[in-house]
């Protein structure tokens, strides 16, 4: 980017120039306007702060108008490649947003200068973007009508077959359709943002319905928070607000992060980690084995458990690198002071095998599938109930 001098009257690009560049006025102003019959029409006056001559490198198309100073001005020029390479760094939804508003007011520009009506547009002519614009809105709807709920999936102890506690995962009841699964909407809502809205209803519904489940212990709770709330540094406030609207206890919320939310700044990360362990919630490394860098995340980051990813619990039985692998991260676990759970455990000889090495506590469809959160506050409550006729 450069910053450039110009002085009044001089032009900065004439209509039908390309359009190479944006400018951003950091002093003086700038005319926007076009010729029509031998007439001249201003369109706008641009001030400090604004940009102009953008909508050109968005859409690829010529200047169409032309931009002169009208005092002494002090510019900053983005060259187009600077630009779209903005844009293709911004969140998808936004730059396919941004895509269409531009289209749609060429269309206008076009119309009003000509003196017409502006033509009528199928959504069929929207282009491949429509379909994700529309999924945002639909999910969006589906918040606000409380169609996207969680199902809570047990953690267990695989020495006892006792539960634990639960993890909250996504589902959208829809009228029609019946229940979605998170592969089918939550990769939208995480490219356009929704998904901090999913999260944070998800999480004071789970949290609200198991505040008053008791038992002996009483059930933990582990949440999957999206890496937007780190961008937007939401995750904090929001967990305390979570805490104060559910009264569930802190010491029964367990935080599921990614390796990837640690990367992007890891000192903020750190920060912010360190405060919610003050509250009293837990931390949890969710996915572990499928990134490259889980082994620093391990001792630079405060987590207390560690999730290790299917992809290394499906191969336990047939290959001795993965049992080498599982035997020493428990190892390594132990020295660090964090419990392991194993996800994916989908059959009684993993767990058989994952208990020889010193997994103890495993999540999978062998102790049981995603429920709605009713059903699994029930079978806590039996399996409690069960416990206490013992002698």
């Amino acid at each position: 980017m450069l910053s450039i001098r110009v002085s009044a009257g001089n032009v900065l690009f004439k209509e039908g120039d390309p359009a190479n560049c944006a400018y951003l006025v950091e002093e003086g102003w700038i005319e926007i306007y076009t010729e029509q019959d031998g007439r001249r029409q201003s369109l706008s006056l641009i001030g400090t702060g604004q940009l102009f001559g953008e909508m050109g490198v968005i859409d690829g198309s010529v200047r169409t108008a032309t931009a002169v100073a009208t005092e002494n001005s002090k510019l900053l020029c983005i060259s187009a490649e600077q630009f779209l390479s903005l844009l293709d760094h911004a969140e998808p939804f936004h730059a396919e947003l941004l895509r269409k508003l531009v289209a749609r007011f060429r269309e206008a520009q076009k119309a009003w200068m000509k003196g017409a009506i502006l033509p009528r547009q199928e959504s069929s002519a929207m282009g491949p973007g429509y379909a994700m614009l529309a999924g945002h809105r639909d999910i969006a709807h589906a918040i606000d009508r409380g169609e996207i709920v969680p199902y809570l999936q047990p953690i267990v102890d695989m020495v006892s077959g006792r539960w634990l506690g639960f993890e909250a995962l996504a589902r959208w009841q829809t009228p029609d359709d019946g229940v979605k699964l998170p592969v089918e909407f939550l990769p939208l809502a995480e490219r356009t943002g929704l998904v901090q809205r999913i999260d944070l209803c998800i999480a004071l519904r789970a949290m609200t319905e198991l505040h008053p489940v008791g038992g002996h212990p009483c059930p933990y709770l582990n949440i999957n928070f999206s890496a937007w709330h780190f961008k937007e540094e939401r995750l904090l406030p929001a967990v305390r607000d979570l805490l104060e609207q559910s009264h569930l206890e802190p010491e029964r919320l367990r935080i599921e992060l990614t390796e990837s939310q640690m990367l992007d700044n890891s000192d903020q990360a750190l920060e912010i980690m360190s405060e919610l362990q003050a509250l009293g919630v837990k931390l949890a490394l969710d996915d572990f084995g499928t990134g490259y860098s889980s082994l620093s995340v391990l001792h630079q980051m405060p987590f207390q458990i560690l999730k290790i990813d299917r992809s290394l619990v499906s191969g336990v039985l047939v290959e001795s690198r993965q049992r080498y692998v599982l035997r020493n991260l428990v190892a390594l676990a132990a020295d660090l002071d964090m419990e392991i759970v194993t996800e994916g455990v989908e059959d009684e000889a993993t767990a058989i095998a994952l208990r020889s090495l010193g997994c103890l506590a495993g999540q999978g469809y062998l102790y049981g599938r995603p429920m709605p959160i009713e059903d699994a506050i029930a079978a806590w409550q039996e399996q409690e109930a069960t416990a206490a006729a013992k002698p």
